[in-house]
């Protein structure tokens, strides 16, 4: 080995030692993208499920709510808040869609999301299941009185009715008309979360 020149040392180690370094390569490519998926993941400061998108739209938390976050003092850099359009379940005549349903009961007791869009239909069906929250411990009266005629209710153990959800029009609202998410919807709050200053003002920027 010593009366071999540098490039017959080269393939020599090469021919022999192929495998092995090929795995520490796959090893230290592995380990350097996994450092780099942790180092520059954002932190989520609200997370926002979209149930049943129309047209299967992909939008990002940027660009809904870049804005917003930013004047609420957040680093955009290092925080989002996380859209999810990714979740369909059908309510057809031909039986529910328990699965996707399981997945999102799963999502909603974890309190994976602070705010919900459902088509109408679909929020209806989780209306009485105490998955969402009562609209006026997070919006103020004159949003409450904007949307009375909107407000989807449940009823509480006690009797009373309970405003939970505001049915939404892109024809009404701009920032619906401007995110192409649907034609018309309903807005849930379903886990108020560490940061209600930031929700109520999330909030308030999506029914203005």
């Amino acid at each position: 080995f010593k009366e071999l020149n540098f490039n017959q040392k080269v393939q020599y180690i090469w021919d022999y030692y192929k495998i092995p370094i090929i795995a520490v390569i796959i090893v230290i490519a592995v380990a350097a993208s996994f450092v780099h998926d942790i180092t520059s993941q954002k932190h989520t400061a609200l997370s926002v499920v979209c149930v049943n998108v129309a047209g299967g739209a992909d939008i990002d938390g940027d660009s809904l709510f870049g804005d917003v976050l930013k004047s609420s003092g957040y680093d955009t850099s290092k925080n989002e808040i996380s859209v999810n359009t990714n979740i369909n379940i059908s309510l057809d005549s031909n039986g529910l869609d328990y699965q996707n349903m399981a997945v999102l009961a799963a999502h909603f007791s974890a309190h994976d999301y602070n705010i919900c869009f459902m088509d109408d239909k679909t929020f209806d069906h989780y209306v009485e299941s105490e998955t969402f929250c009562d609209l006026r411990d997070y919006l103020d009266e004159e949003t409450i009185e904007k949307y009375t005629d909107a407000l989807t209710y449940t009823t509480s153990e006690s009797g009373e009715k309970v405003p939970v959800g505001i049915r939404l029009s892109a024809d009404t609202n701009s920032w619906l008309a401007d995110s192409g998410l649907y034609d018309s919807c309903t807005f849930g709050i379903c886990y108020g979360g560490d940061d209600t200053k930031l929700l109520k003002k999330v909030s308030g920027y999506i029914l203005r």
